[in-house]
C-alpha cells in the first residue's frame, strides 16, 4: 500500500543513482534509470523544447518519467501474470513524449500509444466489455443529427464506438486500482499534479 509520506513529501530530496524513484510490486525503479530516459529524451529530436533541467518544469519532467517508468512496469508485471504477449494487431513501439500525455489524457494514454504490450493487456483486460442494446438504441434516438440513416443502418457504427469508450473506461479503471495496490513513490518523485510538491503544476 502506498503510504502518505512517500506520496506527499512536501520536499525535493536528492538521491544517489541507486536509490529507489520508486516501487512497483517488489520492483524497485531506480534514479539511475529514471536518468537513462531522461537522457534519451534531452538527446533527441525534441530536446530543444524541453524545460531546463534546474527549473520546476524540468523537475516536473523527471517526476513525470517517474510515473512513466512505474506505468510500464506495472503494464509488464501483470502482462507476465497473464501470458500476455504482443500480437500483430498490437502495433509497433511508438516514440513516448509528453506532448502525446498531454494531448491524449496523461501518463496512461502516453503509455499505451507507445507500447504494444499496454495495447494486449488491454485487450486481454476488457475482454467481454460490451454495450447493452438499449444504450446502444437510446444513443441513437438522442443524436439522430449525427445519424440520420435507419437504425439498423447505424447501428454497428453506434455500437462500435461506444463499445470502444466503454472498454477505455474499464481498462482505465482497472490500471488505476493496479496503481494504486501495486506502486508506491518515493519522496521526491511524486506526481507532477501533487500539490503537496514543491513544483506542483496546479496550485488553487
Amino acid at each position: 500500500m502506498t503510504t502518505p509520506d512517500a506520496v506527499l513529501s512536501p520536499h525535493a530530496h536528492h538521491h544517489s543513482a541507486d536509490h529507489a524513484a520508486a516501487w512497483v510490486g517488489g520492483r524497485s525503479i531506480t534514479v539511475a534509470e529514471v536518468d537513462r530516459r531522461l537522457a534519451v529524451l534531452r538527446d533527441g529530436p525534441l530536446a530543444s523544447r524541453l524545460p531546463p533541467q534546474d527549473t520546476p518544469q524540468g523537475r516536473n519532467l523527471r517526476r513525470w518519467l517517474v510515473q512513466v517508468l512505474a506505468v510500464e512496469e506495472l503494464v509488464a508485471q501483470e502482462a507476465a501474470a497473464r501470458a500476455v504477449v504482443c500480437e500483430p494487431r498490437d502495433g509497433s513501439p511508438g516514440a513516448l513524449t509528453l506532448a502525446e500525455a498531454l494531448r491524449a489524457g496523461g501518463v496512461t494514454a502516453a503509455v499505451l500509444a507507445a507500447n504494444p504490450l499496454a495495447r494486449a493487456l488491454r485487450r486481454r483486460v476488457v475482454e467481454g466489455v460490451g454495450v447493452p442494446e438499449e444504450q446502444i438504441r437510446s444513443y441513437y434516438d438522442r443524436n439522430r443529427d449525427r445519424h440520420a440513416g435507419a437504425y439498423a443502418q447505424e447501428r454497428a457504427a453506434i455500437e462500435k464506438d461506444l463499445a470502444q469508450a466503454a472498454r477505455e473506461r474499464a481498462f482505465n479503471r482497472w490500471l488505476d486500482q493496479r496503481h494504486a495496490e501495486l506502486v508506491r513513490l518515493e519522496p521526491g518523485f511524486e506526481h507532477p499534479a501533487d500539490p503537496h510538491q514543491p513544483d506542483a503544476d496546479h496550485r488553487h
